[in-house]
């Protein structure tokens, strides 16, 4: 919960540091998007643009801003005022509220505010038509219209192609005014939180084509950060899809290789993971909830018929489970084999109902609510109530350790359990692409038809016993757990870990780290400059082109002692 009372000192203490942190501007630009109600957020992209500042020096242009949608759907709250005092502090140049300029162009207004001024550009004249692919556009309007109107996919009902109208204008205006940021100024960098939808993602799609790299700043842990530069970026595709291709080069060929000197730390990032330390407990909050604390095969067996028997599921039968998206979601920002994540639930129903030889476990997203109020779900359960093999649950009203228990099988779209699971020995199957679906643990499907395929496979290798991981995937898995949770999350006291809040109790401890620190290889300085300078596909802790003795010698000075984690089957692997 926020509990900000105020942050006056930390702006004096934000406003000396930088000043004295900071070479002079250049006349490159740097565009960071404010955008978030929560602070934590725009700290995060200022201290990323600032960081690359003292390596190019440049000024900073900041968007921000919310439109009555977002208020609605999305935010609990929105200070403009508060996020432009925070981007002034450090060193912006310009702050504008991109939305209410979107809203007055759309509305037609005269616009003489110097608001709609950036250093001699005026955003309130004519302006032309954004170059974005027609088919581009297309999708990123109906994402959009999906997500602010709560759906899972767009449909002919009025309500919804007005609410499509209006998102369209909008999307346009997004996307003449960003187009004539990067064709007026000599932009370095895009900084942002998120990629998709028309306020975000236009900017993104202007940037890459306008060969300026992008650095998207995570929600999550320290300091951690994508990037994404052009060299990198296939056109036409998604754009998460080059960045799924340089995770994966950058997994094999340098994290890969160092498998024998990192396989402690790797076990002791496994062991701590009990509760989940990434983006899942967010979703999933609470250590009841979200712990897996199984020792050994015994406690698995046991757990696994309880769990069976309060589902009313035969426990002798393996168990697949589907976990559902939150289905309105940044729809088609990967590659996905199905038209949509609810066409892809469906599908998987309808494919269950006809393989009654193995039980089906149907899993809710935590935030439902928030993304679909069509009641999707509930329809779906409702639809196939009288399958004896098939049960729909809520996330929360089943533990991790109850669901890991009775799971033999994982089946997503692009969902962290595929990262989740594996690292427990339990198999994951996707038909789209994740951040770590290049990484070689879990079976990625290219086709509808091979998803269903590699699901038959997978079923006559539960029935006979075979199994569906090998000891390498479940290495690999969990590598990259440990790569993600420890050697992409920079510690910094310039950001604090994202459990602090956005409090009173966060900002005054920024401001007693910027009072009294020194800037000497400040870690978010070394990593933003070898993130830049490299051209990698994330920040990280380490220089990973330094020899294997070195790496070792960073990430695992003794041999940790702790409890040894557990596979599938409940042995210690």
């Amino acid at each position: 919960m926020r509990e900000l009372t105020d942050f006056d000192d930390f702006l004096d203490a934000a406003r000396t540091f930088w000043r004295t942190n900071l070479p002079p501007d250049g006349e490159r630009v740097i565009l960071v998007e404010a955008m978030s109600q929560d602070l934590r957020v725009t700290l995060r992209n200022m201290t990323v643009a600032n960081a690359l500042r003292r390596v190019e020096p440049a000024r900073v242009v900041v968007y921000s801003g919310a439109d009555e949608d977002w208020n609605q759907v999305v935010w609990t709250y929105f200070n403009l005022d508060e996020i432009r005092q925070l981007c002034e502090a450090y060193g912006a140049a310009h702050v504008m509220d991109v939305h209410r300029l979107v809203d007055a162009r759309v509305a037609g207004g005269d616009l003489d505010d110097d608001e709609f001024r950036v250093f001699g550009l005026d955003l309130g004249g004519d302006l032309p038509a954004s170059a974005i692919p027609d088919d581009e556009f297309a999708r990123i309007v109906d994402a959009t219209t999906c997500r602010m109107a709560r759906v899972p996919r767009m449909a002919d009902e009025p309500g919804l192609q007005a609410k499509r109208g209006t998102v369209e204008a909008r999307s346009h205006e997004f996307a003449r005014i960003y187009e004539a940021l990067f064709d007026r100024f000599d932009v370095l960098a895009l900084v942002s939180s998120h990629v998709d939808y028309n306020n975000f993602g236009l900017a993104v799609e202007a940037s890459l084509r306008h060969d300026v790299p992008v650095i998207f700043p995570q929600s999550t842990g320290g300091l951690k950060s994508y990037a994404l530069f052009p060299e990198h970026h296939r056109a036409g595709e998604p754009i998460r899809s080059s960045l799924t291709r340089r995770v994966g080069e950058f997994f094999e060929e340098t994290v890969w290789p160092l498998r024998e000197e990192l396989r402690d730390a790797a076990e002791l990032t496994v062991w701590r993971a009990k509760a989940t330390l990434g983006r899942p407990s967010w979703w999933r909050p609470g250590a009841t909830h979200s712990s897996v604390d199984l020792r050994g095969h015994g406690d698995r067996s046991e757990l696994r018929r309880f769990a069976a028997r309060r589902l009313d599921l035969d426990p002798s039968r393996p168990t697949i489970a589907a976990f559902s998206h939150a289905l309105s979601d940044a729809l088609g920002t990967n590659v996905e084999v199905f038209a949509d994540l609810a066409d892809w639930l469906e599908q998987t129903a309808e494919y269950a109902v006809e393989h009654p030889e193995v039980n089906w476990l149907f899993v809710d997203h935590p935030q439902q609510a928030m993304y679909d109020e069509s009641g999707f779900f509930d329809r779906l359960a409702e639809r196939f109530a009288d399958a004896g093999n098939l049960r729909f649950v809520r996330s929360m009203d089943l533990s991790k350790n109850f669901i890991s228990a009775l799971t033999d099988l994982v089946v997503t779209v692009r969902g962290s359990v595929s990262n989740e699971y594996p690292v427990l020995g339990i198999p994951a199957i996707q038909c789209g692409w994740s951040d770590w679906s290049d990484c070689g643990f879990t079976e990625v499907a290219e086709s509808v038809e091979e998803y269903f395929a590699l699901i038959d496979r997978a079923i006559e290798g539960l029935l006979s016993g075979r199994p569906l991981m090998t000891p390498e995937q479940i290495e690999r898995a969990r590598l990259w757990s440990y790569f993600y949770r420890s050697m992409t999350d920079v510690p910094s006291g310039l950001i604090q870990q994202w459990p602090v809040g956005e409090g009173d109790r966060l900002f005054d401890l920024l401001a007693i780290n910027m009072k009294h620190m020194e800037t000497d290889a400040e870690p978010a300085f070394v990593a933003v400059r070898r993130l830049w300078q490299r051209r990698d596909p994330f920040l990280t802790r380490v220089d990973w082109l330094g020899s294997p003795d070195d790496i070792r010698d960073r990430v695992a000075t003794v041999t940790p002692v702790r409890p040894a984690a557990t596979g599938a089957d409940g042995e210690t692997a």
